[in-house]
């Protein structure tokens, strides 16, 4: 992790990786396997349900709640099935445990200081694995030059889910290996929609 003391956040150096996922999760949904490939084939609610178990496995106060409960056994989900998660989903900004950034949170942190088309270059094959050079399909994180925050693969690789929503759709950052890289990019896609190029990043509380 991170810290970016501007935003009183940690972030992961990288994607959530397929090793990571499966041993608290104890699955692995993934197209393009690799232990440290980015896991990918998660809609919006697997990832915040998976940031509620790995919190209260490492000891940290969950953030997210559906009508007002913490603990993802009452939840009523199971993970990976396309399905949703029924009832009024929150987030605890003063919980210290894991979650997903917000879409300013992310593309701060994406720009790591800098002022450049994509995270860390204006030269996109620097630092994406995008549609040029990808030969369809994810690649192991942190291959290619970080930003100035010293973040990997912040463009490309694979879409990151954020926090933010818009009417039922949730936004996306950072592009993909078959598509656009830009930081300033985003994209929204349904809280239960799985596909081979969507993934996600972690961050906490750093206060």
């Amino acid at each position: 992790m991170v810290i970016i003391e501007s935003l009183d956040i940690e972030i992961c150096k990288t994607e959530v990786t397929q090793e990571l996922y499966e041993v608290f999760m104890g699955e692995n949904p993934s197209k393009f396997k690799g232990a440290n490939n980015p896991v990918e084939m998660v809609s919006w609610y697997d990832a915040i349900y998976f940031c509620n178990k790995l919190s209260v496995a490492k000891g940290y106060e969950p953030v997210y709640s559906v009508d007002g409960n913490t603990d993802i056994t009452k939840w009523n989900y199971t993970p990976h099935q396309t399905n949703s998660i029924k009832g009024e989903i929150t987030q605890n900004t003063s919980a210290n445990g894991y979650r997903l950034p917000t879409v300013e949170e992310w593309q701060y942190a994406a720009k790591g200081g800098q002022d450049y088309t994509y995270a860390g270059s204006n030269e996109i094959d620097e630092v994406a694995w995008y549609d040029g050079n990808s030969n369809d399909k994810t690649h192991s994180v942190a291959q290619k030059k970080a930003n100035g925050y010293v973040l990997y693969d912040m463009s490309g690789n694979v879409w990151e889910w954020c926090w933010d929503s818009a009417t039922r759709d949730r936004y996306c950052c950072g592009g993909s290996w078959r598509n656009i890289c830009k930081v300033s990019y985003r994209s929204r896609n349904y809280s239960n929609f799985q596909c081979y190029d969507i993934g996600f990043r972690i961050v906490r509380s750093a206060k």
